[in-house]
């Protein structure tokens, strides 16, 4: 389902016919991609009949340019625009939920219209993206601020974004922190048996995955919050799939309960999740596959431990997107991945908003750089 068809969706049955459903998809992209997640909420339904859109309560107060520019696509397009009002158990939304979806949460939205109910686009091979520049969100730097006085006395704060660290300043500390990093043998071991079980292999797949997987076991062992992950996710009813060039997880149920989730993997694609001039040749703007894998994992300990939480946010709600799951999906990436930082110093990029660009590597635990992927950086 993309976002046209999904627009298609929640204005069917309406009274009155929207004109270029194709260009009200773009334009709700644009406002989407320029606003922080906390109020970039959208849910595009029917009122009375006509089509709708619902933002998040209280944007014309708090976000005043945001909602003028909402409003202004609104009414290009003939929709009724409407400030978030609804409660919990409003009755339209739990006959929604009664029926049972798949979700399906990508690993990067690329190009993700607002209007996105439980469906978010596949990463596409880097072959296979056009005008990919265009469609990342910003990159998540830390701001640098400089205080400069000039001859009158007149102070000055200059701020600008710092950029990623290089190869070589990676390289360097992971050199230094390479002889602490110890690997638990029998978490090793442990992890491997684990992906191996729940992995459900076809005939069709390449014949490394198992291989792969070892790779990774070994990577996880180096990082206690990565077993620590993983152990939480024993015995939860987790189901790896081989889907070539995907990352992406796909919870099934209904209002009730998470019955199951999938992830779809493919362990030689990493992801670049940042843009920045020189990102092509740097591991502070990628992830590895094994990376990657461990944030589908977060997806997954959210939708299967805390279920109730997950549906209350709009999970399992066929028009709505998970917003508030997808937040704190990064939130808890942010933190794995800057323990993990701390304990390698491979400087794994932190994020905001799910973007990203998928590329090939050479093996599991390398980043999509020729200067890691040939080097001794992966473990």
């Amino acid at each position: 389902m993309n976002e046209i068809s999904t627009l298609l969706q929640a204005f069917g049955g309406a009274t009155s016919r929207i004109e270029g459903i194709e260009k009200l998809a773009g334009d709700l992209n644009s406002w989407y991609l320029q606003q922080p997640v906390e109020r970039n909420f959208l849910h595009p339904c029917l009122i009375v009949g006509k089509p709708a859109l619902v933002c998040q309560a209280g944007l014309s107060r708090n976000a005043g340019t945001a909602f003028t520019e909402l409003e202004a696509i609104a009414r290009r397009y003939g929709l009724y625009l409407k400030e978030d009002s609804r409660q919990r158990d409003d009755a339209s939304i739990l006959h929604n939920r009664r029926r049972n979806i798949g979700l399906v949460l990508s690993f990067c939205i690329g190009m993700m219209a607002s209007s996105r109910a439980v469906t978010a686009n596949d990463l596409q091979p880097v072959n296979a993206v056009h005008s990919i520049a265009s469609q990342l969100a910003e990159p998540v730097n830390q701001m640098q601020a400089k205080l400069s006085v000039d001859k009158d006395g007149v102070s000055t704060i200059h701020l600008r974004q710092r950029l990623p660290p290089n190869a070589a300043q990676v390289m360097a500390a992971y050199s230094q922190k390479q002889s602490t990093l110890n690997s638990d043998p029998q978490a090793k071991t442990e992890i491997s048996n684990f992906l191996s079980t729940i992995y459900q292999a076809e005939s069709a797949d390449p014949g490394n995955i198992r291989a792969d997987f070892a790779v990774m076991a070994d990577y996880f062992s180096h990082y206690p919050q990565a077993v620590s992950l993983i152990n939480e996710l024993r015995g939860q009813k987790l189901v790896l799939k081989y889907r070539q060039n995907t990352w992406q997880t796909q919870a099934f149920g209904n209002q009730f309960g998470v019955d199951s989730v999938t992830i779809y993997f493919d362990t030689r694609f990493g992801a670049q999740l940042l843009n920045d001039p020189g990102c092509d040749t740097t591991p502070a703007c990628s992830i590895s596959p094994a990376d990657a894998l461990l944030h589908e994992l977060l997806h997954a300990k959210l939708m299967l431990l805390d279920s109730q939480h997950f549906i209350d946010g709009g999970g399992m709600a066929p028009t709505l997107y998970p917003f508030e799951h997808e937040h704190e999906v990064l939130n808890q990436e942010n933190r794995l991945y800057q323990e993990m930082n701390q304990l390698d110093g491979r400087a794994r990029p932190l994020r905001h908003r799910h973007s990203g660009e998928l590329l090939q590597v050479s093996c599991p635990a390398c980043t999509p750089t020729k200067q890691v992927a040939s080097s001794d950086l992966s473990l």
